[in-house]
């Protein structure tokens, strides 16, 4: 359906990539999201080919700079009847631990969603290898953090929890045949025309400027950690996404949800590190 613009944007001499589908954002966020569209998308037009949906993941520097990967702590799911989790736990339960919580600001239909679709999704990314912390029966181990009732808590490798989830998605999207990968690639903007998003303006140190235009565009880009002087995030978490929904027209909701971690530890000149309450 882009194609009728491709004429108007050559005259600007800017070469152009065309894809079914564009992801800016290489976390937990546009990783899953990617490989979704790979394999359940419409056929492919952007080549005038078929099959499924052609995708192109884009990443500001490497794909493990996130806040996934350096995310720590642990997944909160219930496991009953799916290899682990405490005696007595229900969704039931873990939804109304997460409304309580919330203190009012909470949205009862998303937080069922994710709470039903934990198991599922865990189990997902069992399969794709992986290696969640498990106990000498084999089943996973959990445990109880602040906030739950039951232990519901899984974690990887200890305390690198977003790391192993980061690796196992990344792993998955490197291999798909579907999912084409640009590392070290800065998005400056989103292009419209007539409201509608059609695609990104984007910069590489080799190839200079140059246009992606997509039938359907993701903006899963990460936080904006970095805006505050005091922060654990990357230093890639600089809110170009939230920046560049805002000038196409998006509009912007919860902007002043922001989680500050009360465990820190703070060295005048060093980058702060995150330290996990559990």
């Amino acid at each position: 359906m882009f194609r009728r613009y491709l004429v108007p944007f050559k005259a600007h001499r800017l070469p152009h990539v065309l894809t079914d589908a564009l992801v800016i954002g290489g976390g937990v966020g546009g990783l899953p999201a990617a490989l979704a569209a790979a394999n359940f998308g419409e056929p492919s037009s952007a080549h005038g080919g078929g099959g499924k949906c052609e995708v192109l993941l884009l990443s500001k520097t490497e794909l493990k700079e996130s806040n996934t990967y350096y995310a720590q702590g642990g997944i909160a799911t219930v496991m009953n009847g799916s290899g682990g989790g405490a005696k007595g736990d229900s969704f039931e339960s873990h939804i109304a631990d997460t409304m309580t919580v919330a203190c009012g600001l909470g949205n009862l239909a998303a937080v069922e969603t994710v709470v039903r679709d934990g198991p599922a999704r865990i189990q997902e990314l069992v399969e794709w290898g992986a290696n969640f912390d498990r106990e000498i029966g084999g089943a996973l181990a959990t445990g109880r953090e602040g906030g739950h009732s039951y232990a519901r808590i899984i974690h990887a490798l200890g305390d690198a929890t977003g790391r192993e989830l980061a690796n196992s998605l990344t792993r998955q999207a490197r291999k798909h045949p579907n999912i084409q990968t640009m590392e070290h690639t800065f998005v400056l903007d989103l292009i419209t025309i007539d409201g509608g998003c059609i695609g990104a303006l984007a910069w590489q140190k080799d190839r200079g400027l140059f246009m992606i235009l997509a039938r359907k565009t993701l903006l899963a880009s990460g936080g904006a950690g970095m805006l505050y002087r005091e922060t654990t995030n990357p230093s890639v978490a600089t809110a170009d996404g939230h920046a560049m929904a805002f000038r196409a027209g998006a509009v912007t909701r919860d902007m002043e949800m922001v989680q500050f971690h009360p465990t820190t530890i703070y060295i005048a000149g060093a980058t702060r590190a995150l330290v996990t309450e559990a």
